[in-house]
C-alpha cells in the first residue's frame, strides 16, 4: 500500500493543476490596440511602449540569429526578437527569459504563430494587477493584426509562456477594434 501513496499524490497534483494557462482578456485587448493607446482613454492596463524603430544585428560566426532590437530606452528590460536557424527556433526575449514562437498557445482558431515583418512590429510592456507583460503587435494591412503576449516571470531564467492571437477588424472600422 505504501508503494502507491506517491502515485496517488502525483495523480492528485495533476488533477488539481489547471488545464491550460490563461492570459487576461484586458491584457490581450490592450496589446491588440497598443498602437492606438492614446485614443483608448482610461484603461485598467498600463502601457509602456518601447519607442523607436527596430534595429537589426545581423547573424555572424558566433550567433546563428538575427536580433531585432527596439532602439528606444531599452536599459531596464532588454526586449527583442531573435530569428535564425534552425527553423522554428525564433523567439522573443525579455532579459534572460525566452519564449519560442512555435510553442505559443494559440488563442485564435486556425492561426499559425508567425512574425512576418519584425522591423515594423510594435513592442510594449504592459502592467495589470501587479504583473508585467511583454506585448509584440504586428499589423497585416488596414484590418488585420496579430499579437504575441507573455507574462514576464519574476524568477530569473524562467521561460516566457507566449500566447498568440489574430484579429480581423470589421470592414467599417480600419482604426480601432
Amino acid at each position: 500500500m505504501t508503494r502507491y501513496v506517491p502515485l496517488v499524490l502525483l495523480f492528485v497534483c495533476l488533477v488539481a493543476s489547471p488545464d491550460s494557462p490563461s492570459m487576461p482578456d484586458a491584457v490581450l485587448e490592450v496589446c491588440l490596440t497598443v498602437d492606438q493607446a492614446d485614443q483608448l482613454g482610461r484603461l485598467p492596463v498600463s502601457i509602456d511602449p518601447v519607442a523607436g524603430r527596430v534595429q537589426v544585428m545581423e547573424r555572424g560566426p558566433l550567433s546563428p540569429y538575427d536580433l531585432f532590437l527596439p532602439d528606444g530606452d531599452n536599459r531596464v528590460l532588454r526586449i527583442g526578437f531573435a530569428s535564425g536557424n534552425p527553423a522554428g527556433g525564433d523567439y522573443l526575449f525579455v532579459n534572460s527569459h525566452r519564449g519560442y514562437l512555435d510553442h505559443a498557445i494559440l488563442l485564435s482558431p486556425e492561426a499559425t504563430p508567425r512574425l512576418q515583418r519584425p522591423r515594423q512590429a510594435a513592442f510594449a510592456t504592459l502592467g495589470y494587477h501587479g504583473q508585467r507583460y511583454l506585448c509584440l503587435m504586428e499589423t497585416h494591412g488596414p484590418r488585420q493584426r496579430s499579437v504575441f503576449v507573455a507574462r514576464i516571470p519574476a524568477r530569473m531564467g524562467a521561460e516566457l509562456r507566449l500566447f498568440y492571437k489574430q484579429m480581423v477588424l470589421p470592414s467599417g472600422s480600419a482604426g480601432t477594434p
